[in-house]
């Protein structure tokens, strides 16, 4: 799991939350209804300091982006890199399948439609019929 954050979307980041250094940002998946999981474009991010529950933590501009453990699941296995063109409303998520021993940068950043239909976290009671 991989986290890689653009110049533009830190700087979006900053601007639309007002972010000074040490601060942080939450990335988190979204689903739609308890069991359709899609890693689409529009994920989800909050401000957020409490580094605590971190498992990935991607330090950007002085920003500390990060992943929870209870939102593991949702990017386990992947790297994720997110972005801001011009004009955009809001950043946009990109996901790629990690290999062994392949160091993704956002140079090399392939990118690929990743999808799955369920999910398991750690509230995978959730998810079960």
């Amino acid at each position: 799991m991989k986290l890689i954050i653009t110049n533009s979307a830190s700087k979006w980041f900053q601007d639309n939350y007002a972010l000074k250094l040490g601060d942080g940002v939450r990335i988190y998946g979204k689903t739609i209804q308890p069991r359709d999981v899609h890693h689409g474009p529009r994920q989800g991010f909050a401000p957020e300091r409490d580094l605590s529950n971190a498992t990935v933590i991607e330090k950007k501009d002085g920003i500390n982006y990060h992943i929870n453990f209870n939102d593991s699941w949702f990017f386990s296995g992947l790297v994720t890199l997110i972005d801001y063109q011009n004009n955009a409303q809001y950043p946009v998520f990109f996901f790629q399948r990690e290999e062994n021993g392949q160091v993704v940068t956002a140079d090399n950043f392939i990118g690929e439609n990743v999808d799955a239909t369920t999910g398991a976290s750690s509230k995978f009671e959730d998810y079960w019929e």
